[in-house]
């Protein structure tokens, strides 16, 4: 079968080769899943965490699971049909139903087939498309949990979020519609500015046209009550500072790949709080009836429109390079799939 794979720890494209590998064998309690499609999502390096220093072998959070050593296929969610399972109740149930599934090194979904833990295998309606159901988790589930169950945004709110060019972005500002909060929409060029404004943004600041505090005093003169930052860098530290009092400011990526300067008054003057969120370590922290409560709101949220994505263009396997060059484009709008029939 075909294989997304690398062999070393890399953030060069060049790397990543598909390959001829053997179908796996499922084990105790995982799952063989033939994939149908996956997007292709950012990645992130968790490898300098403080929980990893004199680590031999670094995980993606606290007590989280230990990274692999390459090679390993890449991919991180999906859909798909369950062909086989390794034994168990919850596996042999699976069989022959298609499921979005939530992955890692070294089972990723970038392939033609995958194992899976059974617990991470959850079944779609059929009501959802492909395009749809692969892309369920990074995005759709990120953006209805921090928005509803982390943050719990009230009604009348003012929430700002960084980056808002992306699909992640574009479904909390229909989160927003649902629930009676405001946006405010921060973009690096006036470029993105005037695509969000063609969208309908109702607020939306361009860091190369304007200084954002002024920006935002005038949207928001107390300040906002919520901060969605995936830039981090000086970005991350100029927003923190449009915190009302009280305010939080959750860190949910790392675009810019530069530390947040936080200066102490910054955070102690108005007593606000930054966090962090990463959406598997969360749901590892959910009962199963929960995560299963969670899936299935997200699936009448995509279903409705709310939590939809749009895709940018779908390729197969062999345009592999075409398509991560797509996925880094500066300006992209709607998501990249890669089709693994």
């Amino acid at each position: 079968m075909k294989s997304v794979t690398i062999d070393a720890f890399s953030d060069d494209a060049s790397r990543v080769e598909v390959r001829e590998v053997a179908a796996p064998k499922p084990g105790p309690g995982q799952v063989r899943v033939r994939m149908h499609m996956a997007p292709v999502n950012p990645s992130d390096s968790f490898a300098r965490m403080i929980w990893n220093l004199g680590a031999e072998r670094p995980t993606d959070s606290p007590g989280g699971e230990v990274f692999p050593r390459p090679p390993y296929a890449l991919g991180v969610e999906g859909v798909g049909v369950v062909e086989e399972c390794g034994g168990g109740f919850l596996g042999r149930r699976l069989v022959g139903k298609r499921v979005a599934v939530v992955s890692g090194p070294p089972h990723g979904t970038w392939q033609e087939q995958t194992l899976i833990d059974a617990k991470r295998a959850f079944p779609v309606p059929r009501s959802l498309s492909d395009a749809e159901a692969c892309s369920f988790f990074v995005n759709p589930l990120t953006a209805l949990v921090m928005v509803r169950h982390l943050l719990q945004v009230p009604r009348g709110a003012v929430v700002l979020q960084t980056a808002a060019g992306s699909a992640l972005c574009q479904m909390v500002r229909n989160l927003a519609r649902e629930d009676g909060f405001r946006v405010i929409d921060v973009v690096r060029s006036r470029v993105g500015a005037q695509r969000l404004k063609q969208g309908n943004s109702k607020y939306v600041v361009a860091l190369e046209d304007e200084d954002l505090l002024t920006a935002v005093h005038r949207i928001a003169p107390q300040g906002v009550q919520c901060v969605l930052d995936c830039v981090g860098g000086a970005t991350g530290a100029e927003v923190l500072r449009t915190l009302a009092p009280g305010g939080r400011m959750v860190c949910y990526g790392t675009l810019s790949r530069e530390p947040i300067a936080l200066p102490p008054r910054d955070i102690m003057m108005p007593m606000t709080r930054v966090e962090g969120f990463y959406l598997a370590a969360y749901l590892a922290n959910r009962t199963l009836f929960q995560r299963l409560g969670l899936v299935r709101k997200t699936a009448q949220l995509i279903k409705s429109g709310v939590l939809g994505t749009t895709v940018a263009q779908t390729y197969r396997l062999d345009e592999l390079h075409a398509a991560l060059e797509h996925a880094r484009r500066p300006g992209r709008t709607g998501k990249v799939l890669l089709d693994l029939t």
